[in-house]
């Protein structure tokens, strides 16, 4: 199996960082628990730093779509929905 690497695009609103940030900061927690998860780090850029990026790598695409129907991601998406700008972008990388 090939590993998977995401990063995830994150655009809280202004008056939701705060509470974007914490819940984030549970999911983290237990998502680094899970079986096939070998990075899961939340960043955001010193050159934007309202927009932040959830770098994660799966031991493969299997791992990361058990990952995706755990409790706390489905309901942390449905939470998610309205306290970001825009939806969550994806973007799923390969190691050459």
């Amino acid at each position: 199996m090939e590993p998977l690497y995401l990063v995830a695009v994150i655009k809280p609103k202004a008056e939701s960082a705060s509470e974007v940030r914490e819940f984030l900061d549970s999911m983290v927690a237990a998502t680094r628990n899970e079986d096939g998860c070998e990075m899961y780090d939340l960043v955001a850029g010193d050159d934007d730093p309202d927009t932040w990026l959830m770098i994660e790598k799966w031991s493969s695409r299997a791992h990361w779509d058990a990952h995706m129907v755990t409790p706390h991601v489905a309901q942390g998406n449905e939470a998610l929905a309205g306290l970001l700008r825009e939806p969550t972008e994806l973007r799923f990388y390969s190691a050459k």
